[in-house]
């Protein structure tokens, strides 16, 4: 909570278009492990970030992670109010705001929107980028030489393709998944034969670090399986 507190007073004080900030992840989900979880942010503006302010935030996020280490980065995810508030948007903003999202502060657009049933729209909103995804990820992972980056963008590679494992299924299920360990057991519920990558997609998360050559392996293989298997539904669905 006094993470929480002191970031919502910084972006209130460097933001001036701000509207409304909302907490993701795994900290709005009450799972998440001190000094390895990320800080997820959702910041919605009435107007974009001057250059000013992008610099401001950059100081101030450097300042919360030195100031909090019970976590490990902070993401935070900006979008326009008009975006959110468009129909076009409405299966990923609308979605995201009411079920993945505790609004910290400002007016809570969530209750805006209806309950979401598990659809194919949905997935394809929130799965639409995997493959460029996965290739940005694979080009940091090969880039890097530092050990805490590469920790992180193992963590990102796991996290995405799990979630992504889970929106393949979302429309046979009945429920959301908000959890890693939800949307490995949703998954392997249609996917048995998949328990084997599910079991490394856990260590690019949680460790132990792999070598480089085994994380590459596991996002050219299994992430091409996956952006196979979203195209698959896609032809059927449509």
């Amino acid at each position: 909570m006094p993470l929480l507190m002191a970031t919502v007073t910084d972006l209130q004080s460097h933001v001036t278009a701000l509207h409304s900030i909302y907490l993701n992840g795994s900290i709005a989900y009450r799972q998440a492990t001190s000094g390895i979880s990320d800080l997820n942010l959702t910041v919605v503006l009435t107007a974009p970030l001057t250059m000013e302010e992008q610099h401001r935030i950059a100081s101030v996020s450097q300042t919360l992670r030195r100031d909090y280490p019970v976590i490990s980065t902070i993401d935070i995810t900006w979008v326009l109010l008009d975006e959110v508030l468009s129909i076009t948007a409405i299966f990923k903003w609308g979605f995201w705001l009411k079920h993945c999202s505790v609004c910290l502060y400002g007016t809570n657009l969530s209750e805006q929107f209806g309950d979401f049933e598990p659809c194919w729209e949905i997935a394809k909103a929130f799965n639409h980028d995997i493959a460029a995804a996965l290739v940005t990820i694979e080009q940091q992972i090969r880039r890097t030489k530092s050990i805490s980056e590469y920790q992180y963008y193992c963590r990102c590679a796991g996290k995405k393709m799990l979630r992504s494992c889970f929106m393949l299924v979302a429309i046979y299920v009945d429920d959301w998944a908000y959890t890693d360990q939800q949307c490995a057991n949703f998954f392997l519920t249609r996917y048995p034969d998949k328990a084997t990558e599910i079991e490394r997609l856990f260590v690019l998360i949680n460790g132990p670090q792999v070598p480089k050559k085994a994380s590459l392996f596991m996002l050219s293989q299994f992430g091409s399986w996956i952006v196979n298997e979203f195209n698959n539904i896609e032809r059927k669905i449509g």
